[in-house]
């Protein structure tokens, strides 16, 4: 039997008002809190870390995938700018065919922060959501996201809002529908573990993802893997992915290659996940140094702070995405970006993986960013209105950060014109979006 316990009611304080606040200081929450700034909203980022980067930098997910499709920009406006920007601190790698872009975290962060602060964004880090307050009981306007920080708990007033958590971290709160990925077995694709090797002689090793259409999983490493596991030495991986991905010098590689089932929306499951794939690294590495060649007087740099989340909630939005407008693009009045990355999904019961690849660009539209029957909240991301197999392609990072800029376009819009965020045409969106450079 359940227990609980009554939380005695108490007065919050409210610590700000704005025009736009965006949770989430991802890919997508990053490109969004800029781009409602730029438009003219007063913005408030909130982010539950110290830095901003999300899976980039907390989880150290890498490479920035996809910014071309068959050689072609897919992607552009803010995003690009972002990207040149880190390249220009020797931070970044933005010539590659693919659009993959390998990267240096600390660079990320900075360049990040200083594009946001630069912008006129207010940034509040170490705050995690906790609550909303809508202007009434089971309605969906919402009034306030209520955080908690070593400030204790606060509220935050805003007239519009961007869900851009990647896991609806706000969302879940509202009254807003949403559902979880889950595939017909209840299962949501593994989370992993991340980890950066340097010491390697990389001189030998295909490293950098330049090309379209291929897989980059290394096959002496994975044979090398697939030996230990059938001895009992370890339980399951994935890949392995040794790349330059969140590294990007010679003798340094980033590692994909842990790998667990897990419900990243419940407490007790990520906790496990972190803590058993935090003694998988150790093992997956030892096996690398004593059995490669490569890696003999390898050491491991770091771990990311937190593992790499693939999938959990969706919004139930005005358009959900199929896979269909993945794999055979139709085209959408109110596209805001575009899409190339294969359709790729990760099993929790072994190592493989399923990958459709993408031949041509395809087209995301607003209103799958826009929950149904919302009036002031919006999400960018991870939690677009996409089927399980469409969102295997959407979710990679270059998409997110397109689908952010659209998000925090549209809110601006949406306040200028005193419009409910399902209210505003998409196909005018569309036309701002490309007149500030977007690919649409």
């Amino acid at each position: 039997m359940n227990q609980y316990v009554i939380e005695p009611a108490q007065k919050i304080p409210v610590a700000g008002k704005y025009d736009v606040v965006v949770c989430g200081g991802g890919p997508s929450g990053v490109m969004a809190a800029l781009a409602a700034r730029r438009n003219g909203s007063s913005t408030l980022l909130i982010e539950q870390y110290g830095f901003l980067g999300g899976m980039a930098t907390t989880a150290l997910v890498g490479p920035i995938s996809k910014f071309n499709l068959n050689g072609e920009r897919i992607v552009s406006g803010i995003p690009e700018e972002f990207i040149d920007n880190m390249e220009s601190m020797a931070g970044a790698i933005t010539d590659l065919p693919s659009g993959n872009i390998p990267y240096d975290p600390e660079v990320y962060k900075y360049v990040a922060q200083r594009m946001v602060l630069d912008a006129g964004v207010d940034i509040l880090y170490h705050s995690k959501i906790t609550n909303v307050i809508c202007d009434a009981p089971d309605t969906v306007d919402v009034q306030y996201v209520v955080i908690d920080n070593k400030s204790g708990r606060q509220a935050i007033h805003a007239e519009y809002f961007i869900d851009c958590t990647g896991t609806g971290e706000l969302l879940k709160w509202s009254n807003l529908p949403w559902k979880m990925r889950k595939n017909s077995a209840g299962e949501l694709q593994p989370v992993s573990l991340y980890f950066r090797i340097g010491g390697v002689n990389t001189s030998g090793m295909k490293l950098l993802m330049a090309e379209d259409g291929q897989k980059y999983a290394n096959a002496d490493l994975a044979s090398i893997l697939n030996e230990e596991v059938e001895k009992g030495q370890l339980q399951n991986f994935g890949g392995p992915w040794v790349v330059h991905g969140s590294t990007l010098r010679p003798g340094e590689v980033s590692v994909n290659a842990t790998r667990i089932k897990c419900d990243a929306t419940n407490g007790r499951d990520f906790s496990n996940a972190e803590i058993k794939l935090r003694e998988d690294v150790f093992t997956i590495f030892n096996i690398f140094k004593q059995r490669y060649p490569a890696f003999k007087k390898a050491y491991l740099m770091d771990t990311a702070a937190q593992v790499g989340i693939r999938e959990t909630r969706s919004i139930v939005g005005e358009y959900t995405m199929e896979v269909d407008d993945v794999l055979n693009p139709r085209g959408f009045k109110d596209t805001i970006a575009k899409g190339g990355h294969p359709v790729d999904i990760h099993h929790t019961g072994g190592a493989k993986q399923s990958v459709n690849f993408i031949r041509k660009a395809y087209d995301i539209p607003y209103r799958a960013l826009v929950p149904q029957n919302a009036v002031n909240l919006v999400v960018g991301g991870g939690t677009i209105s996409a089927s399980r197999e469409a969102f295997a392609s959407i979710r990679v990072q270059a998409q997110c950060m397109a689908l952010g800029q659209a998000a925090g376009t549209a809110v601006s819009i949406c306040k200028s014109e005193n419009l409910a965020v399902s209210k505003l045409e998409g196909s005018y969106l569309r036309e701002q979006l490309k007149l500030r450079g977007a690919i649409v």
